[in-house]
Formats: C-alpha cells, structure tokens, sequence
C-alpha cells in the first residue's frame, strides 16, 4: 500500500492551494455547521492547510473560542501562521501523533478533505478519541472507495491513463489517495474500534467547475500536495499534464469545467463515560 509523501510540496503548490482551493473551503464549512460549535469552545482542525477554515471556524466559537490547525506541511503552515487571525493558532502536526495536546482538550475536531491522506487512520481515530472531550463531535469529509472512480475527474483521469503511452509505465501502487480510501463499511469499523459513536452519515454530491484544464490539473497537483503526480515517471510527467489538460479542456462549457463526484461526510462524537 502507497504511503503518503510529503516531501513533493513546495511555496508555489502551497500559494496555489490558498488560491485555488475555494470548493475544499466550501465543503469544510459545511462539514463545520454540523458540529454544533458554540461560544467559547476549542476546535482542534487537523490538515488544516493554509488556515482558510480555522480562520472561518473561530468566528463560529467567539467569543473565548479558539482553534488550533495542524498540519504536516511546512510551506501550508507557513501562510496559516501568516494571515491568523486572533484566536487562531498552527503548528506541524499529523494526525495520528497528537501528544501535544493533552487528553480531553478539545470540544470539536475537523478533518476536511484528509482522511483518505492518513496512512495510520486507526491511530487517528484513536488520537481523536483521546483529545476530544466527552460528548465532543468529530466531523470527517473524505472519499470513498466504492464511489472514487464514479464521478467526471476519475472517469478523465482513467480514460488517459489507460492509452498505451502510459499503460504500461505508470505505478498507480503510488497513488496513495486510491490505497488509502476506505469502503464505508470499512470506514465505520474504525469509527467503531476507536470508542467513537457515529451521529450521522451521508453521502454527500460535491461539484465544482474550474475555467480550463490548466486550471484544474494545478488545483489537482496543489491539493495533494504534490502527490498527484507521482504515479507517472519523470520522463512522461510534462505530456501526461498536457494530455490531461486537453481532455479536460475537451469538456468545457459555457460555465466553465463541471467536475461532479460523490464523497463520505460523517460525524462521530466521544460518548459520555457511564457511571
């Protein structure tokens, strides 16, 4: 199974996320009014990128709130720190090691768009479980195994890595997004396992449109910090990015590239002890 790489990213990938990353944001915050946030409460947003919805998140537990963003990427971390507002803080940190936070810290932990990134997603979980508070809400978006190729980008993407140029070259072992995403069944044995008890779930449509292909293969290489790629070799790197952008291009609209796929949104909270 891939592992995750972290070492890909860089200050442009970083600075393109911030800029291009609005549907993510968009999602997050969806994800975040699910966590019945309130006053005063502290909000731990593990993969937390550039800051963009911790930033939002601390108006929603203001005031007395606060939100700390972890996240393992320095150049990401670096812009958080840049624009934190107050309240806000960051610091490296990947989710399955969280021993800087002492047990029962939080009231509500995030993970947008990061779960299929994790390569130890049952010590995530149970890192979770150990930092929330009792009664405290966790609130997960993520993709999901049996829907990951149903949507527009994996249906483009499978259609130009199945010609011979690439066939026969490409390691799609190194594709950790594709390793990593669980089925649901698998995903709520975890949930399950870590002593947390599910609230809601649901599978959830998410579509956004970009203006070309360029645009979109530069969201693709930003949000994965680089990972994307790493699937094709070095010599075939330059053409499957143009091969990419044409077929994408080839389905442009008058709004612009529609990209529609489906993910996983749940909620799970740390129960009360019984006594």
């Amino acid at each position: 199974m891939a592992t995750t790489s972290f070492t890909h990213d860089d200050a442009r990938l970083a600075a393109a996320y911030e800029r291009l990353s609005d549907s993510q944001f968009e999602s997050g915050k969806r994800l975040a009014e699910r966590l019945d946030l309130g006053p005063g409460q502290r909000v731990l947003d593990v993969g937390c990128g550039t800051g963009r919805l911790a930033r939002w998140l601390v108006e929603r537990v203001a005031p007395g709130g606060s939100v700390m963003g972890i996240d393992p990427l320095p150049e990401r971390v670096a812009i958080a720190r840049e624009h934190a507002v107050p309240g806000t803080s960051f610091a490296l940190g990947q989710a399955e090691g969280l021993s800087a936070f002492a047990p029962e810290t939080f009231d509500a932990v995030t993970m947008s768009a990061v779960f299929h990134w994790i390569d130890d997603q049952a010590r995530a979980l149970a890192e979770v479980h150990r930092v929330l508070r009792p009664g405290g809400r966790l609130g997960v978006t993520t993709l999901v195994r049996e829907l990951m190729h149903k949507g527009t980008a994996g249906s483009v993407i499978g259609g130009v890595l199945s010609r011979a140029s690439y066939a026969a070259s490409v390691d799609l072992s190194k594709f950790a997004i594709a390793s990593r995403a669980l089925t649901t069944t698998e995903m709520l044995n975890l949930v399950d396992g870590a002593g947390l008890e599910l609230i809601e779930l649901h599978v959830v449509e998410r579509t956004r449109v970009h203006a070309s292909g360029e645009e979109l293969i530069d969201f693709m290489e930003a949000s994965s910090f680089g990972n994307f790629s790493r699937m094709v070799p070095d010599d075939l790197k330059p053409t499957f990015r143009a091969d990419l952008i044409a077929a994408f291009d080839a389905r442009r609209e008058p709004l612009g590239i529609v990209l529609r796929d489906w993910g996983l949104l749940f909620v799970a909270k740390r129960p009360f002890a019984l006594v």
